[in-house]
């Protein structure tokens, strides 16, 4: 398998077909063999319904049912822990992102770099969660002295074989990148299509962006980071499905 897109996914009902379909079409484009990793984070809604019949008659879709909903790092653990490809392509199942840039990002991946980010230059936010990313990031570049702008942005490129010894929970998918660099590799950015939210709505606001966020930011700077990782993540998985 050469590529795994691991997108995390709670209460989206209305928008994982739609994610879905753009990113079939640009994953058959790249010629290679794939597969489209859905973790439902303990949705409410009918987000595990809506995989289930989206993948009814696919053959290039996982469903991973999280029996509670425990959050983005250890849903994205959960996808890192079961994606068979080579190479791992996130994004958030929101409907946000372009799955259109991903060959963006793989190209500049084949330049020699380790980690691709997208950079949402122009993003369709509301003011307030804007605010609340940009004064996190101005904090976090002060304490880690990060050169990419969009540490946040949900779309990167990474290899399987560069994250074995990565294990992420209690809101570490904030830092990947800081992780990331501080293990020696080597990070860049390409811009990208960022979109307005159409449906749902969001799940981290300013609080948990920005208070949470800066707590987390403390932990990560002035502990051993291998230490963080020490433990495995606790999410339990309700329902593992290959269509096939």
């Amino acid at each position: 398998m050469k590529y795994s897109v691991i997108i995390p996914v709670y209460n989206e009902e209305d928008s994982v077909g739609k994610v879905y379909q753009a990113l079939q079409d640009v994953m058959r484009a790249l010629q290679a063999p794939y597969e489209i990793v859905f973790i439902d984070d303990g949705s409410k809604d009918q987000t595990l319904l809506r995989l289930q019949k989206l993948s009814e008659k696919k053959t290039d879709i996982k469903v991973i049912s999280l029996r509670d909903h425990v959050g983005k790092s250890e849903s994205l653990q959960a996808g890192f822990d079961n994606a068979s490809g080579e190479i791992y392509i996130c994004m958030d199942g929101d409907g946000q992102d372009d799955a259109r840039d991903i060959p963006k990002l793989l190209n500049k991946m084949a330049q020699g770099y380790d980690v691709v980010y997208g950079w949402r230059l122009k993003r369709q936010d509301g003011r307030i969660k804007r605010f609340s990313s940009w004064l996190a990031g101005g904090i976090r570049r002060i304490f880690t002295k990060e050169q990419i702008h969009d540490v946040g942005c949900a779309l990167r490129v990474f290899r399987k074989k560069d994250i074995q010894g990565i294990c992420l929970s209690r809101g570490l998918h904030r830092f990947f990148s800081y992780i990331m660099e501080k293990k020696g590799y080597k990070i860049a950015e390409v811009e990208v299509n960022h979109y307005s939210r159409q449906t749902g709505i969001s799940k981290y606001g300013i609080v948990n962006r920005l208070f949470e966020g800066m707590a987390d930011l403390f932990l990560v700077r002035f502990t051993d980071i291998d230490k963080l990782m020490a433990h495995h993540p606790k999410y339990q998985i309700r329902e593992y499905k290959v269509y096939e």
